[in-house]
């Protein structure tokens, strides 16, 4: 496909920093896919994985724009992209947009995610690896009251499924952590049985409700999960999709 017949609704991909950097190897490493303003921001990074994280999820980033926007792989690094900052509103930071899709990226310690939808439709991605220990005051800050009731001691896995799932609603909203994900409550849409959808509501914050989450396929020791306005249709991609077929030995 190499990103020529890009999927209704929804797109999304999550993979390994180290694997993405193997797979681009052919086309000329991470690098060959960012701008060079991007190429050096990664040097800020002091620890080689942090830099890595930081490549690999700019590169996948103009990857499925590009698939997203029916384009080649070869055209990912010309992508215009620009930000704007909800909370001050500068463009010289905050969420990377490329017009003609709404984008979403995420990393987390070895891997990345990022989700791709049709022009104007939220969405929001979040990806993160589960931790041995949280902090004191993770709960008051992530959990609202009745969801606090509900979390059983210790249980870390679902304490991190609520916070991917709410920071994935807060960055559809286009909010992000500028709101304490405790404001936004989740809870199953009465519409699915299984509660494979969770719904969002926060009084303060009225472009957040409505707001659907679903937990997604993550690589083993991390959780992942995508915010959108609506029931859509969610294709779940692979490199090969995104990038030239290896030559045949």
């Amino acid at each position: 496909m190499n990103g020529r017949n890009p999927a209704a609704g929804t797109v999304f991909l999550t993979v390994f920093s180290a694997d993405l950097e193997a797979a681009c190897g052919p086309i000329g490493g991470l690098t060959a896919c960012l701008s060079p303003a991007e190429a050096q921001s990664a040097r800020r990074f002091a620890r080689p994985g942090d830099r890595l994280d930081y490549l690999a999820s700019h590169a996948l980033f103009r990857l499925l724009a590009a698939h997203r926007l029916g384009r080649g792989f070869a055209e990912a690094r010309q992508l215009e992209v620009t930000r704007w900052c909800s909370g001050c509103g500068s463009t010289g930071h905050g969420k990377p947009a490329v017009a003609g899709a709404s984008l979403s990226l995420s990393r987390s310690k070895g891997a990345v995610m990022v989700a791709a939808g049709p022009e104007g439709t939220p969405v929001g991605a979040d990806i993160e690896r589960i931790p041995d220990t949280l902090h004191s005051g993770f709960d008051q800050y992530v959990a609202s009251a009745a969801e606090r009731i509900a979390l059983a001691p210790g249980d870390i896995p679902a304490r991190l499924r609520l916070w991917v799932a709410k920071e994935a609603v807060l960055k559809a909203a286009g909010l992000g952590l500028s709101v304490p994900p405790a404001e936004v409550h989740l809870a199953c849409d009465s519409a699915n049985d299984d509660c494979s959808t969770l719904r969002a509501d926060s009084p303060a914050h009225p472009q957040v409700n409505g707001l659907g989450a679903v937990f997604l396929p993550a690589p083993p020791g991390y959780v992942a999960a995508l915010s959108s306005a609506g029931p859509t249709p969610l294709t779940r991609l692979s490199l090969t999709d995104l990038l030239p077929p290896r030559p045949a030995a």
